[in-house]
């Protein structure tokens, strides 16, 4: 399972139309949980990473990335 990261930003709706129709099953998910046991993770990136780091603290989600 290809889990797309919710940290808030991006467009995760066509990121993850793109996956599928790459041929993958696909997931939009904020769960820490979600992204410590998936396959294969995609980060969507986005134009202020420094916003993109506060929201994926707040998320709780910082850990299980670097840890996945």
């Amino acid at each position: 399972m290809v889990v797309i990261v919710d940290y808030g930003m991006g467009n995760l709706r066509s990121v993850r139309n793109a996956v599928v129709h790459l041929g993958f099953d696909a997931r939009v998910s904020g769960d820490p949980s979600d992204v410590l046991s998936a396959e294969k993770l995609i980060l969507p990136g986005v134009g202020s990473f420094r916003r993109a780091m506060e929201n994926i603290h707040a998320r709780d989600l910082y850990k299980p990335l670097t840890s996945a």
